[in-house]
């Protein structure tokens, strides 16, 4: 028998709690999946310590249709040929998976915002085949596009600013060890970082106070 992957037995290790029960209650999928999410985590080859909702769902649904080796990571069609650290891609396909109408530029502008990759260093056509690898190149319901799609886009700079927070790591806050969010306002037309803030939240009053 071979030896199981490294990340198999993680991802299995972070799903503990819903593999080992018979039977899940309505509703209990979700509040359990949501408190895995809410944990901190020693992720193999990452810096990031936080796992999103969608991802552990992913996880599971893979688990209960192939076991263990459905967590293993498949090998890449172009393993060698891509300049995504393997911290970046995770990054990435968190970010869309918490927001499939994410487009690839709005992905690149998170990740180098967030500093988990340097300005200028994501190329799009690796983003759109890590997606592409992944199954999470075309927005949900949109099965009959041929290729990722930008949505709308404003016309004009200043004319639509939109938001959006990516969990950071964990720091001392007044004496208290906290795990921040970075908070980060951009121009729809131009792409342009408007302001960006690491706050000890992600509620409406911390969005309000980047914004101002």
């Amino acid at each position: 028998m071979n030896d199981l992957h490294p990340v198999a037995l993680f991802r299995l290790s972070v799903l503990g709690p819903l593999v080992s029960r018979d039977r899940l209650e309505r509703g209990e999928l979700k509040r359990l999946i949501r408190e895995l999410a809410g944990r901190d985590y020693d992720i193999p080859g990452s810096d990031r310590q936080g796992i999103g909702e969608k991802t552990i769902e992913a996880w599971f649904y893979a688990w209960r249709r192939g076991g263990i080796e459905a967590l293993t990571p498949k090998p890449r069609s172009d393993r060698g040929r891509s300049r995504l650290a393997l911290a970046v891609q995770e990054a990435i396909l968190d970010a869309k998976r918490n927001n499939p109408r994410r487009s690839i530029d709005q992905l690149i502008a998170l990740v180098e915002h967030s500093g988990q990759a340097p300005r200028g260093t994501v190329p799009r056509s690796s983003v759109h085949r890590l997606l592409q690898g992944h199954g999470l190149s075309r927005p949900s319901g949109a099965a009959s596009l041929p290729e990722e799609h930008r949505s709308y886009e404003a016309q004009y700079a200043g004319d639509i600013w939109y938001g959006d927070v990516m969990h950071g790591p964990r720091v001392p806050v007044n004496g208290r060890v906290r795990k921040v969010y970075l908070v980060s306002l951009m121009d729809d037309a131009s792409r342009l970082l408007a302001h960006s803030a690491f706050c000890t939240g992600e509620t409406a009053l911390d969005i309000e106070g980047v914004l101002k």
